[in-house]
This record gives structure tokens, C-alpha cells and sequence, in this order.
């Protein structure tokens, strides 16, 4: 499946507008490293092998390139199927002991919730970053774009500011790790 979402920052009665319309589903803490090459490679190519909840996911996402909040990703979860795209040969625990380094490690409480069949998050992360984010789910490239104005429409309907916020691990590396940051983020 490919995820296309799009971060927003509401004020809360905007946020509270939304939530009034929506189903809350349930509130999780999930534990993410996202593991890399010390050259921070895959970062650079918007390439995420992460660690959830001790669950290994890839995620490669496309439109964040140029650091825009609102993505398309592909994601895979099967840790058979990562290894397969990567091209690895081993346990992925043995390629990230034995290749990576642990890239960034975050905390985040996350409250979700249903809106027709938009996904809403709503995350504080343990590094003092908060964040909205509307996503939809789509089966192929082609809905892509009309998913992501569906988003936005739904935004627009609840007067969100459309201004681009930075993607955690940007606001990561810039609180938590301003000299990668610097060499990620200003060149």
C-alpha cells in the first residue's frame, strides 16, 4: 500500500473541530529507531529502515525530497520483503548490528482517529515536536495526487494553515542533533 499524508500544526480549536468529527480509535506510544549508514545515506534518499515496538518497517517515501511535509510512501512491513528490497541476505537484526547506526530514536504518544476513511493522527514526541497528520491509503501511483488534494480539502474545511511543517526527523536532527542536522539539512 502507498501512504499519503500531509502534516499540519492547528491551533487547538481547529484540531478540536476536526476531532469532534472523528472517531478515536485508540492512543499507542510507539518506540521508533530509524537505523542508517554513518553516512546517513538512506536518510538522504528518504529511505527509513525503522524499528517499531521492536518491529522492523520500511519506508521509502517520495515528495519529501525537497522537505515537504506532505509525502507519498511505499511501506513495507514484512520483514521477508524487506529484505528482499534491500538485497539482504542475512537477519536484518544481524545487518544492523553489523552495518548501521542508530540514526534517531524517538518516543511518540499518538491518539488516533477514523474520518470517513482519512486516518488522523495527532502526535507529541519526546523531544518537545507536535504534529497532525492526515493521511489515506491507496493501492497504486496513479491516486496518489487525488488522495493528497482529498487531504487537503479536508484540511481546508477546517481552516488548517497549508504551510509546509518540517518531517520529524528534520525537527529531530535539528533539536536533537544540530551537527547531522547541519550536514543533512544546510547546504
Amino acid at each position: 500500500m502507498i501512504e499519503v499524508e500531509k502534516k499540519f500544526r492547528p491551533t487547538e480549536e481547529q484540531l478540536k473541530c476536526l476531532l469532534l468529527d472523528s472517531e478515536f480509535i485508540k492512543e499507542v506510544v510507539n518506540h521508533d529507531i530509524i537505523y542508517d549508514y554513518p553516512d546517513y545515506r538512506w536518510i538522504k534518499e528518504s529511505i527509513r529502515l525503522r524499528s517499531r515496538n521492536g518491529k522492523f518497517e520500511l519506508k521509502i517515501s517520495e515528495g519529501e525530497e525537497n522537505n515537504l511535509a506532505g509525502a507519498a510512501s511505499l511501506e513495507i512491513e514484512n520483514e521477508e520483503e524487506i529484505k528482499k528490497h534491500l538485497k539482504i541476505n542475512s537477519s536484518l537484526a544481524d545487518f544492523v548490528r553489523e552495518n548501521l547506526i542508530e540514526a534517531i530514536n524517538i518516543k511518540t504518544t499518538r491518539k488516533k482517529y477514523k474520518n470517513d476513511d482519512f486516518v488522523i493522527d495527532v502526535d507529541e514526541l519526546d523531544f518537545g515536536y507536535n504534529c497532525v497528520e492526515i493521511e489515506l491509503l491507496v493501492n497504486d501511483n496513479s491516486k496518489v495526487s487525488e488522495a493528497y488534494e482529498r487531504i487537503i480539502n479536508l484540511a481546508k474545511s477546517y481552516s488548517f494553515d497549508l504551510t509546509d511543517v518540517p518531517p520529524k526527523r528534520k525537527e529531530y536532527f535539528r533539536v536533537v542533533k544540530p551537527l547531522v542536522y547541519k550536514m543533512l539539512y544546510q547546504k
